[in-house]
């Protein structure tokens, strides 16, 4: 290792000790904590141990970095901090059984790679995610709860958006933001931005909360615009609509259908500012990328069939470089990795774990679903359809790229995937608060019914009651 690296991992037994102390002490010191976990997902501080900067795969080395020291001092904090003695962490959230049978294949992987070190570096990226995913789930406990994570939301769509726009100005023609690559933001925001949508269709906030809204959703859509990714664009389009028939399907209220016609008005004038730009930039996309695709797909296809395990997880970019798979892609410069993360899944786990994967993330859209579907029209489903189309953003997507992968979007799907799998939890504690508040008006009435009955005749008290 090198002296950087020695000095991070010094830093992280500084860190995460007196991180754990603080949060263990003070809440605003694990509310701290909580806001640099899911804020860090978009500015990743990370280092590589065993780092193989001139490997192409997705992961190259064991990353390590302040994400991951927030998330151990979280997870400390909430099994030791008096403060969760009735809260009780779970240790298998929802969903977790799927989830370990992904791990445990790609981690059976291993066996057949042909680096194996490669192979490590994947699985670790899945650990970190699931410690991710672990968190969210065991933090979100109220609507209050949610409430802050809309805000550490808004702020990530803020700090992004003033990156872009400097960006802009120094003439560089497709943003990134804070992310390795435009394709990469577009997908990231975009997921974001189906949250606030839900929230300003169906969200009876009204003052300062649905200001940022807006400003969040404005400021995200003008990113995506940004990027000109012609795949961001296209699904963008099509998930905003997503998330406007399933707010009305939830319940459609005269004021959504306000702010629905209103939302028409408001786009209209930069739709018609940004089209020609949009059109130029679909019309000179070069023809040799989509033949590179299907060349890289045709290798992945093969990759699969090779094996019930496929190369091994992070070993495509090796095995179409350096094996009989390289036929396929003629041109070295290609041989990247293939852009569809459902062949690449294919390619380095088997049909076997794609079915897996595949398994995973539809029980994810379907927990979504099932709380939408029961039409509460309360803050509970409205970040439930947000979420459900934001992984529908993702998942059209990465038909056409391997993005999810990069360690931003993993955790930013493990960290909404968590915050959706603690839902019913917190539409539970919402009807029992309801019904305590509810006044029991019938039995109130009955009683002073009773109370003020007039006494007919003959049916008067005995002389002894009387008396």
């Amino acid at each position: 290792m090198e002296l950087k690296h020695y000095l991070f991992l010094g830093l992280t037994f500084c860190f995460i000790p007196a991180a754990v102390w603080a949060g263990i002490r003070y809440q605003w010191a694990e509310k701290l904590l909580v806001a640099g976990t899911f804020f860090s997902t978009c500015y990743l501080v990370d280092i590589n141990i065993l780092s193989m900067e001139l490997y192409r795969g997705d992961t190259r080395g064991f990353e390590f970095g302040v994400t991951d020291w927030m998330v151990i001092s979280l997870i400390l904090v909430m099994t030791l901090s008096p403060r969760w003695r009735n809260k009780r962490p779970s240790i298998l959230p929802p969903n977790s059984t799927l989830m370990i049978v992904y791990l445990m294949i790609a981690l059976a992987t291993l066996f057949v790679s042909y680096v194996p070190l490669y192979g490590a570096f994947g699985v670790s990226k899945i650990v970190r995610a699931m410690a991710v995913y672990w968190v969210a789930y065991n933090y979100l406990r109220s609507e209050k709860d949610l409430r802050f994570f809309l805000m550490i939301l808004a702020s990530i769509v803020a700090f992004e958006f003033i990156l872009v726009i400097q960006q802009r100005l120094s003439v560089m023609y497709r943003a990134q933001g804070s992310l390795p690559h435009s394709n990469t933001l577009a997908m990231y925001i975009n997921m974001i931005n189906m949250v606030f949508l839900s929230f300003i269709i169906n969200d009876r906030a009204e003052g300062r909360q649905k200001l940022v809204y807006w400003s969040a959703l404005g400021m995200g859509t003008l990113i995506v615009l940004a990027t000109f990714s012609r795949g961001a664009l296209v699904v963008m389009v099509v998930c905003y609509a997503m998330v406007i028939l399933l707010s009305a399907y939830d319940r459609a209220r005269p004021a959504k259908l306000k702010i629905i016609g209103l939302l028409f008005l408001l786009t209209l004038p930069v739709a018609l500012k940004v089209t020609p730009s949009i059109i130029e930039r679909f019309e000179t996309a070069p023809v040799n990328a989509e033949l590179s695709r299907h060349q890289a797909n045709n290798a992945a296809v093969a990759m699969a069939g090779s094996g019930w395990l496929g190369v091994g997880i992070n070993n495509y970019s090796y095995a179409v470089n350096n094996t009989s798979f390289s036929r396929y892609v003629p041109l070295e410069v290609d041989r990247g990795i293939v852009h569809n993360i459902y062949l690449l899944h294919a390619a380095e786990m088997g049909w076997i774990g794609l079915f897996v994967f595949l398994l995973m993330i539809i029980r994810f859209q379907w927990m979504a679903a099932s709380i939408i579907l029961r039409r509460h029209d309360s803050m509970v489903s409205h970040i439930a359809i947000g979420i459900f189309a934001a992984m529908a953003a993702l998942w059209i997507q990465s038909m056409l790229e391997w993005a999810f992968r990069q360690t931003y979007l993993t955790v930013e799907f493990f960290m909404l995937a968590g915050f959706l799998a603690a839902l019913p939890r917190i539409q539970r504690q919402a009807l029992c608060l309801k019904r305590k508040r509810r006044p029991n008006t019938q039995r109130g009435g009955q009683r002073q019914r009773i109370q003020h009955r007039p006494m007919r005749p003959g049916n008067r008290l005995p002389q002894h009651a009387r008396g």
